[in-house]
């Protein structure tokens, strides 16, 4: 009697449980532990890792036709030893074939641009690189259009004719029509991009710390990035919700190929930086079409630090001095004319007017 129970209790467990034939094809079985939701630890360091996937949210991605070892490499054997490395985005997709070369997938060649930019770092750093973002920091795995559950026909039909296959034109037009509608992040989300890392202080302090103490350079204005776009006419627009307003990568990437710009970003001082002293004129351009070098002087992070920027400094300083001696003159001209009304008495005043400036003209009995 007792297996019998045991018996229908696994049935009901197994039907409770999501059907991953339905989501995508687990060759491997890796889902055999990994389906359990809130399944992770606390690693060494305090931070929570999450180990669970869930089959009918990973099966709407970008990734959900890469079967999980052709990323996680380093697994050999069931159960699997503890992971050290991770995974590593320049790796090749050996079960999924890049249909323009016939090579397997990679993003090993913008993962090696990337390693070359000012934010280049390698899966695992120590110190300070640890401070950089890696591909996943600003990438996620992110869904096809949901909202359609196939291809317009006349938009296959026509695929078809070259490509004879309809379950490839399936599948090529989510992937390129979800790139196409979301080709460009808009300006609030590169600002919030930015600063998750410009304008964290504690981290601004380490980095200045050991420049200070190693000779390093920094950019100019690394250590107010975020705060002083915040505070200029570009970042104010974008505040109140302007997505033309330019953001960091309209001007830190080339506009002569932005999409790989922005995953080699150098710093100013680069010749082939686009807000290098010598290209500041083409970049402000690209907004502003009569731009020269006296406007591309102005500074697009304004601050008032003596060393980074003496104008506003020594600016700030003199309208403080006369914003102070311009209210106190607006108070004591008000207070003028309150002892001028309150002698002469506010229904006098509405008949004949005001007589603060001197001796009163109303005959008091």
């Amino acid at each position: 009697m007792s297996k019998i129970r045991l018996l229908l209790c696994a049935i009901v467990v197994a039907l409770s449980l999501p059907s991953v034939s339905q989501a995508f094809v687990d060759d491997e079985a890796c889902l055999m532990c990994h389906k359990y939701p809130k399944m992770g630890r606390v690693d060494d360091e305090g931070f929570q890792k999450a180990y669970y996937v869930i089959p009918e949210v990973f099966s709407k991605t970008v990734h959900r036709n890469v079967p999980c070892r052709d990323c996680h490499y380093y697994i050999k054997q069931l159960p699997h030893r503890p992971v050290k490395e991770g995974v590593r985005c320049d790796r090749e997709c050996h079960s999924i074939e890049n249909p323009s070369t016939g090579k397997p997938f990679s993003h090993k060649s913008i993962y090696d641009t990337f390693k070359k930019s000012v934010h280049g770092r390698e899966k695992l750093e120590t110190g300070l690189d640890n401070d950089k973002p890696y591909c996943i920091t600003c990438h996620t795995n992110p869904f096809y259009n949901e909202e359609e559950e196939a291809p317009p026909k006349e938009i296959t039909d026509r695929c078809v004719v070259c490509h004879e296959d309809e379950k490839f034109a399936f599948k090529w037009y989510n992937h390129t029509s979800r790139r196409i509608r979301e080709v460009k992040r808009d300006t609030q989300e590169i600002v919030k991009l930015c600063s998750r890392c410009h304008a964290d202080q504690e981290m601004i302090a380490r980095h200045k710390a050991d420049a200070d103490a190693t000779g390093r350079e920094l950019g100019e204005k690394y250590t107010i990035a975020a705060e002083s776009y915040e505070k200029s006419f570009h970042g104010k627009v974008a505040k109140y919700g302007n997505k033309q307003v330019a953001d960091c990568l309209s001007c830190h990437a080339s506009p002569d190929n932005y999409y790989m710009s922005v995953h080699e970003l150098l710093p100013s001082r680069d010749p082939m930086s686009p807000v290098h002293k010598d290209n500041r004129v083409k970049t402000c351009k690209q907004c502003h079409k009569t731009a020269d070098a006296n406007y591309a002087a102005i500074d697009p992070h304004p601050t008032h630090d003596k060393e980074l920027n003496k104008f506003n400094y020594y600016a700030e300083i003199v309208y403080a001095i006369v914003g102070n001696v311009a209210l106190v003159l607006l108070v004591g001209l008000s207070l003028f004319e309150t002892i001028g009304r309150k002698r002469d008495g506010v229904s006098w005043i509405l008949r004949n007017g005001t007589t603060w400036r001197g001796r009163s003209r109303r005959k008091r009995r």
